[in-house]
């Protein structure tokens, strides 16, 4: 692990996993991943000015989103990008610098789904958000090869979107990436305790709230809202990434395991002491940028153009 990573990692346990007694409800710590994930995102940094162009996308049949489009990244590439947030947070504006480095990495555009949140909103509405943006990013780029990929919650929303694509007949994305995806609202997952005192940035104690938030009468096992319970033959080749010590790592490793036995074409990389979505961090730490570097290899290797 590297300095700044190390440097990072501090920084994020401060402000998402602040002290709390033993049986704090559910309310505070909900409002303080809301203050953090604020605070977060008036810091983060925009793509740098003349090296990206940036066009807003609101249709008049409900697409929402943005793309995003290095200098010089090709017109005949798309990557179809779902933001993460615990389905409660999150949009277009907070990801335009990270998906400038995946419009690089790519040598695509990137289009940011903007989907509608959580509470107000509950599952299944981001997945017909995603399919309908789905459907009109491949009517108006036909021929042109879609790559599909997401980060915690949007890994699990980009994952639900692919089953709905396989199983409605439509045409595929070529390939599929998941970033430290939340793939199991029924928090089952052995590393959820296991790694409760290594996460620095995810409440192990309040990631239920979130979930609850989100699924509404759905049962939390659902595949619509957990992916993981899902048939996954027939997917396209799935890239993974995850921290070995996020409290979602056993959903990652689960899902591999899942795939690889229902003949999915799956690559599971661990990265040693990597907090939760460090990709994020890519500004500031080496490993974020190997690891976007690493999504650019595998997609690359799929475009078919």
């Amino acid at each position: 692990m590297s300095i700044q990573a190390w440097l990072v990692r501090r920084k994020i346990k401060a402000a998402f996993r602040p002290k709390m007694p033993p049986g704090t409800p559910d309310a505070v710590r909900l409002e303080n991943f809301d203050k953090s994930l604020k605070a977060m995102e008036k810091r983060l940094p925009g793509p740098p000015k003349g090296k990206c162009k940036i066009e807003k996308v609101n249709t008049s049949d409900g697409v929402q989103g943005e793309w995003i489009t290095a200098k010089g990244a090709r017109e005949d590439r798309v990557l179809f990008y779902s933001h993460g947030g615990g389905y409660v947070w999150g949009g277009p504006k907070p990801y335009r610098e990270f998906g400038w480095r995946l419009s690089k990495a790519l040598n695509a555009k990137v289009f940011l789904l903007d989907y509608h949140l959580a509470p107000k909103h509950k599952c299944p509405a981001p997945i017909e958000d995603a399919l309908r943006a789905y459907d009109w990013i491949m009517a108006n780029h036909p021929g042109v090869p879609v790559v599909m990929s997401g980060d915690s919650a949007g890994g699990g929303l980009t994952l639900a979107v692919a089953h709905a694509i396989r199983d409605s007949g439509r045409a595929q994305p070529k390939a599929i990436s998941l970033i430290s995806p939340w793939l199991d609202l029924t928090g089952s997952g052995d590393s959820i305790r296991g790694n409760a005192d290594k996460e620095v940035m995810l409440d192990p104690d309040g990631i239920h709230y979130a979930a609850d938030a989100y699924r509404g009468d759905i049962p939390a096992d659902d595949p619509r809202c957990s992916p993981l319970y899902g048939m996954q033959a027939g997917l396209p080749p799935v890239f993974v990434q995850v921290g070995s010590d996020e409290i979602l790592l056993d959903d990652s490793v689960r899902f591999e395991a899942r795939a690889r036995e229902e003949g999915v074409t799956v690559q599971l990389d661990v990265w040693r002491k990597m907090h939760h979505v460090w990709h994020f961090s890519a500004i500031i730490i080496p490993e974020g940028r190997k690891a976007i570097a690493d999504m650019g290899t595998f997609f690359n290797r799929h475009f078919g153009n």
